[in-house]
């Protein structure tokens, strides 16, 4: 079983989705280490980084990144989310928990992800969560995104129902420009954004032509945040 990312999506956060994303993790589908590649270019992780994974989902993430020396904990509001992400991952932290609503002192954090998890939130919600990361991240911590595009032509023809299937889970896709907004009314400063191909043979090199003119060939958005003022936009060249 592979995660279908051109084809019908599990239909609700549920048991098969959590599963979904579990197999996906443990095959190393080409999907999967794309999505790796992308989460540690973003994150950086070194030894010691004190890291939170939103959305954990069965923990992947959160198991990815304890593996250069992090210490991780993965939440996500999902009971059968948490209770694989254990089952998976015994020795690791998983916590039951609204992303709003985090049980963490403030500061605790120096890094904080959301892979694949903000499309899953309303704007009011996302606007939310990142004032509550912004809490537990330490003063120079990062947040990062990694999320569907939705002016890419895979998003767009899922939209019209055209040959692929929407995700009706996803009720918060944003572009760019709108993430990098709610970020900075957030108190963040962007410090980084970027996007990814997908690893799709043919549409991959068709992508990496025409993205850097195109938002249409950008099939996931990588942006990365800090709660310093002081910070630099960085672009791909």
């Amino acid at each position: 079983m592979r995660l279908p990312t051109l084809g019908k999506a599990p239909s609700a956060y549920d048991e098969r989705f959590v599963e979904t994303m579990a197999t996906a993790y443990l095959n190393q589908t080409p999907w999967t280490k794309l999505r790796l590649g992308a989460i540690y270019g973003l994150v950086e992780p070194k030894r010691g980084d004190r890291i939170i994974d939103l959305g954990c989902a069965a923990g992947a993430i959160t198991h990815f990144l304890s593996e250069f020396g992090a210490e991780t904990i993965g939440i996500d509001s999902e009971p059968l989310a948490i209770e694989r992400a254990r089952s998976l991952f015994p020795s690791l932290e998983f916590i039951e928990a609204d992303a709003t609503r985090l049980p963490f002192d403030n500061n605790r954090f120096d890094k904080a992800v959301a892979a694949d998890f903000t499309e899953h939130l309303a704007d009011h919600t996302f606007c939310e969560v990142l004032s509550e990361v912004h809490r537990v991240l330490r003063s120079d911590g990062t947040l990062s995104i990694y999320t569907p595009n939705p002016r890419h032509l895979v998003e767009r023809l899922k939209r019209r129902n055209l040959l692929l299937a929407q995700n009706p889970t996803h009720i918060g896709l944003r572009n760019a420009t709108q993430i990098k907004e709610a970020l900075a009314a957030a108190g963040y400063a962007i410090e980084r954004n970027d996007w990814v191909a997908s690893f799709i043979p043919l549409l991959r090199i068709i992508e990496r032509a025409g993205g850097p003119r195109l938002e249409l060939f950008r099939y996931r958005l990588c942006i990365r945040a800090s709660t310093h003022p002081r910070t630099h936009n960085r672009r791909r060249p």
